[in-house]
């Protein structure tokens, strides 16, 4: 099966609703008319696979669909990228030698193409610090073990980013290792000890554990070095990691019938250390904060100020800045020893919450400016998992909608009533006043719609849902529909008024023949200082911001400086039919933002209406497509 049908059908597989040829276009990088192409071919070759109507597509099979993409996943890899997981597999987990030849012919490639793509893996292996070796026509990777063990880390994460915390994803690339024994052995040890980790640290943990073992099998043919170094370092580790890391190795050399040299051990320990949670019911709360150090404290109370000064954002929560403080702890750990860590949701974070990820981004350039630390992606992400919950809480608070109930006393039925829409609707709504009839509604001003069991006359001003006592299902549908109603209405009289005020069309761009990020952040920059939006120093803070993390998310991409510091608030837009590379990403559509200080609080604003309404795969493609300024500044209205 071809490359790009598996990207079709991997994508319809994501749906549950039908999708229409663009946004499946969209989503595997190609034309709408080879999506057809493709969905045709697939239903010769396997009938009645996808459904098709004028909705779009839909898969009829989803367990045919799965099968056919996990076959494929099995087969002989048809890219550049599948041949190079391939050949780091053999070379790297298996530890293998091969002959260049025959890895050829498994590849189904001629040997004159194996070398051109192994002369291009060579250049990652220099960040890992391993080197292809050629002699008498066999291949293998020369380096120390800890590189490589980083690199199969690396080749494992990247292959099944996809796949979140599936187990069974990663399995297939240590068949000979049970991981879910190794997940056993190690929940058991944390839970004997009153410790433990998020799922996804588990799962690295599990997985560094697993290359490890793998890796165990060829200790009759290397010697154990710098054992004593690592004994030592050991000692002067906490002595909960060391009591945990004996049971978890002792059990783990039992099992697998192996030995741990003392330097895995060692770094093991560390990985483990720098995820570790106490469980707080087991340790008074006044004790754990006394194990954080004056110096976290102080990192953390700078981080409020910088976030509550920048976006307006408050974090003085107690709860999350006790768990945040905890998680910055363990960070620079990590940072210190030079341990990576790997979030395998990182796309779906930037992708679902591209504003709490840029808060996280800022973050982390708070922690280099005072640490002199730079975060990876990942590390980001992992902020934003924290932030996520306490600014979606205050989300949720500041966009609840106002009502005012009246219901007639009669005995206790208008407690009940107001009981039941306090639960159904809690984390939407919030209720004023309950009356029990119209004539006390002029004490009370601001509300957005009325609730009422009775009619309300003469008709005000603002809409009114009529319930029953009982607030039947009907009842229910008809309350969220006046909510979502209310909010999206918000969101449009808010973007009328500054559309008009965010866009110009001095700075809307179709399809620039530029074909880089950087070609288009230095055309688009310069375009703004040229036209006195920005100061000369704008495009070199993009530029740095975009070194921290690509501003790319899904198929959008919004460059713009950390802080806010423009001359004047503006929007600049380069609209792309045919994605674009981007940093790793393909984007559509480019909006580089220019906001002054003083319009901080619409940074924000921005980002939710990209979020909810241009991301939207459908709205998108028609806004790419718009070739005038005026064709979409009116598409962008049709959709408030």
């Amino acid at each position: 099966m071809k490359e790009k049908q598996l990207k079709v059908l991997s994508c319809l597989n994501q749906k549950d609703d039908w999708a229409t040829a663009s946004e499946i276009a969209l989503a595997a990088e190609c034309s709408v008319r080879s999506v057809k192409t493709y969905i045709a071919d697939l239903n010769t070759a396997y009938p009645d696979l996808i459904a098709t109507s004028r909705k779009g597509y839909l898969l009829s099979d989803k367990t045919l669909a799965l099968s056919l993409l996990n076959e494929a996943d099995d087969a002989i890899p048809q890219s550049q990228e599948g041949r190079k997981a391939y050949i780091m597999q053999k070379l790297l987990i298996k530890n293998q030698k091969m002959d260049l030849d025959l890895l050829a012919s498994e590849l189904c490639i001629s040997p004159l193409t194996l070398n051109n793509e192994i002369a291009k893996f060579k250049k990652e292996l220099i960040s890992f610090d391993l080197v292809f070796r050629t002699k008498n026509n066999q291949v293998w990777i020369e380096g120390n073990e800890k590189n490589k063990k980083k690199m199969i880390s690396h080749i494992i994460y990247d292959s099944t980013k996809d796949f979140c915390c599936n187990m069974d994803a990663v399995q297939k690339y240590l068949p000979n290792i049970n991981l879910r024994i190794i997940r056993q052995i190690v929940n058991d040890s944390l839970r004997y000890n009153h410790y433990y980790i998020d799922d996804f640290s588990l799962l690295n943990f599990i997985l560094h554990i697993g290359i490890t073992i793998e890796r165990c099998q060829t200790h009759e043919d290397m010697p154990e070095t710098d054992r004593e170094n690592a004994l030592k370092e050991m000692r002067i580790l906490p002595p909960h990691i060391q009591t945990i890391m004996a049971q978890i190795t002792q059990n783990l050399e039992q099992f697998f019938r192996i030995s741990f040299f003392a330097s895995e051990i060692l770094d093991l320990s560390l990985l483990l250390m720098t995820r570790l949670i106490q469980d707080p019911q087991a340790e008074d709360m006044s004790a754990l904060q006394e194990k954080l150090s004056p110096d976290i404290w102080e990192l953390l109370e700078l981080i409020q100020d910088r976030v509550r000064q920048t976006f307006y954002v408050n974090l003085n929560d107690p709860d999350f800045l006790f768990r945040f403080a905890l998680h910055l702890k363990n960070m620079i750990i990590r940072l210190e020893n030079h341990i990576p860590l790997k979030n395998p949701q990182l796309h779906s974070i930037k992708n679902s919450y591209p504003f709490i990820y840029d808060v996280s981004v800022f973050i982390a350039d708070v922690i280099r400016q005072e640490r002199g630390f730079l975060l990876s992606e990942d590390e980001i992400a992992y902020i934003t998992l924290h932030l996520g919950v306490q600014l979606e809480e205050q989300r949720i608070f500041r966009e609840r909608v106002k009502t005012i109930l009246i219901c007639p006393h009669y005995y206790s039925s208008n407690h009940k009533l107001l009981g039941k829409i306090s639960m159904f609707f809690e984390e939407s709504l919030l209720i004023r006043g309950a009356l029990s009839g119209p004539e006390d509604l002029d004490s009370y001003h601001d509300y957005d719609f009325i609730i009422s069991t009775m009619p309300v006359l003469p008709q005000p001003a603002v809409p009114v849902v009529q319930v029953s006592y009982q607030l039947n299902n009907a009842d229910i549908l008809a309350v969220s529909s006046a909510i979502e109603g209310t909010k999206k209405l918000r969101m449009k009289t808010m973007l009328e008024q500054k559309l008009k005020f965010l866009f110009y069309e001095d700075l809307f761009f179709f399809n620039p023949p530029l074909r880089t990020e950087q070609e288009i952040i230095s055309f688009m920059a310069d375009h703004l200082e040229r036209t006195g939006y920005v100061k000369a120093d704008y495009k070199q803070k993009v530029y740095d911001r975009e070194q921290i993390s690509s501003s790319a998310f899904g198929n959008i991409a919004m460059p713009h400086p950390l802080e806010m510091c423009s001359k004047k608030t503006a929007i600049a837009v380069s609209c792309y039919p045919n994605a674009i590379p981007w940093n790793g990403n393909r984007v559509n559509l480019v909006l580089m933002l220019s906001i002054t200080e003083e319009e901080r609080p619409l940074f924000r604003d921005i980002f939710d209406f990209v979020t909810e309404v241009i991301s939207d795969a459908r709205n998108l493609q028609m806004l790419v497509s718009a070739k005038t300024y005026d064709e979409f500044i009116n598409l962008l209205i049709s959709f408030l």
